[in-house]
């Protein structure tokens, strides 16, 4: 979310030889600032409500204080309109966590608002309104859903490939991620790798994010958009993340991927073009928000996943056979303690790389 209104310099100029002191701030406007992203793909829909502020001081201590950028009372109701009809409605909740990262602004707790529903109708249109302060501020603002995306490549049986059999002699593999483009207007590709680590003390999942990159929809001509992972650098970006095994580390080993494929309306594709960094020195931009009453957005996203489990018997897995033994005893991960459980690799020429 664009943080030019966020912050408004105040400044105290006091002349030398005179007993006039004089505020360089013009008259404050206080102004709504909403982020809300409904996403059918989930269970939780969050909305950021923040406001603009402006007061004689340093404005950086003004945003260490929550109060300068929270509303007291705020009123927020979504609607579900279909057919001419309110056909459901949720009030949203406050709530305050602590995952927000180091900035500017005051953290690690933010406020935020939410309702719960796992059931958002693709047919529908959905309504938000929201009362700031006893009619103080009175916002209002509609979208439809993302729909029709799906990912195609790879399936739940297909075995993603990151390496050929002879990877000095042959090299590595590039995995497509295709998927059915549907309404959404961006979208961004991930694939999570979760691995098991095995110690005295236990087993523990651990989770490494690869983020594939975004695409424009614009940039796919077709019903069908393609991210490619390439295999080299799944292996780097383990060695990366993966400290060398040392003597408390039994072994490592697979256990899933999460294949993920985020698409974005037409509104929050414009909405992020208009508010990304300017190379222009005058930094003079142009303003976007598709709600009244505020700045911001209120759209909508969709978020698709494909689980891969290490291994279903008989015989479908997630990481092919040569991708696993290259994890295991390849250039860059050979020293990171990964080896493989799955009983068909008791049977590979040379087996080297199975623990039982």
């Amino acid at each position: 979310m664009s943080m030019k209104y966020l912050i408004l310099f105040s400044l105290l100029l006091s002349i030398v030889g005179c007993k006039t002191d004089f505020s360089v701030n013009g008259e404050y406007e206080e102004r709504a600032v909403v982020h809300f992203l409904l996403d059918q793909g989930q269970e939780f829909h969050f909305l950021k409500l923040n406001k603009t502020f402006l007061g004689d001081g340093n404005a950086y201590d003004f945003a260490l204080n929550a109060d300068s950028s929270d509303f007291a009372n705020v009123n927020a109701v979504v609607e579900e309109f279909k057919n001419g009809s309110v056909i459901r409605s949720w009030t949203l909740e406050d709530t305050i966590i602590e995952i927000k990262d180091s900035g500017v602004f005051y953290y690690p707790e933010q406020k935020l608002y939410f309702f719960k529903a796992n059931d958002l109708d693709e047919e529908a249109i959905y309504r938000l309104r929201i009362d700031i302060e006893n009619g103080k501020h009175i916002i209002t603002g509609q979208t439809e859903l993302v729909k029709g995306v799906t990912i195609n490549t790879p399936t739940l049986v297909t075995q993603i490939g990151f390496a050929e059999a002879n990877v000095p002699l042959n090299g590595y593999r590039s995995q497509q991620i295709r998927f059915t483009k549907g309404t959404g207007a961006i979208f961004n590709a991930q694939m999570d790798f979760n691995y098991v680590e095995q110690t005295a003390t236990g087993n523990e999942v651990k989770t490494i994010n690869w983020n594939l990159g975004d695409i424009a929809g614009s940039d796919i001509t077709t019903a069908t958009g393609n991210v490619t992972a390439q295999g080299e650098l799944f292996y780097q970006l383990v060695s990366s993340k993966v400290p060398i095994a040392d003597a408390n580390i039994i072994r490592r080993y697979v256990h899933s991927f999460e294949i993920r494929v985020t698409a974005g309306s037409d509104d929050l594709y414009t909405y992020m073009l208009v508010n990304q960094p300017t190379s222009s020195i005058a930094q003079n931009k142009p303003e976007y928000s598709n709600v009244e009453g505020a700045l911001g957005i209120f759209s909508s996203r969709l978020t698709v996943s494909l689980n891969k489990v290490a291994f279903l018997p008989p015989n479908t897995r997630a990481l092919s056979q040569n991708s696993t033994r290259e994890l295991c005893e390849g250039q860059y991960t050979f020293n990171r303690g990964f080896c493989s459980p799955i009983p068909n690799d008791n049977n590979a020429v040379p087996n080297s790389f199975y623990c039982p």
